[in-house]
């Protein structure tokens, strides 16, 4: 009796570019772990402050602008 074939990468190149061979799609936020926490713990109070004071500068900001508008 003949060997039987073991492998072939026939048609297999074909069948994978059928759909386009993609780039694994990137995390929009990449993982933390294993992060320094001490500066994950800076970090966040940082951003806090930051949104808070964005918050207060529009609020000022439209403040201003309604001042002007009933001038």
């Amino acid at each position: 009796m003949a060997k039987s074939k073991n492998h072939t990468a026939h048609n297999q190149s074909y069948k994978n570019h059928r759909n386009g061979i993609k780039k694994p799609k990137k995390q929009t936020i990449p993982s933390r772990k294993g992060m320094d926490l001490k500066f994950l713990k800076n970090q966040k109070y940082a951003l806090r402050g930051t949104i808070l004071a964005r918050k207060k500068a529009a609020r000022a900001a439209q403040a201003a602008q309604a001042a002007k508008a009933a001038a």
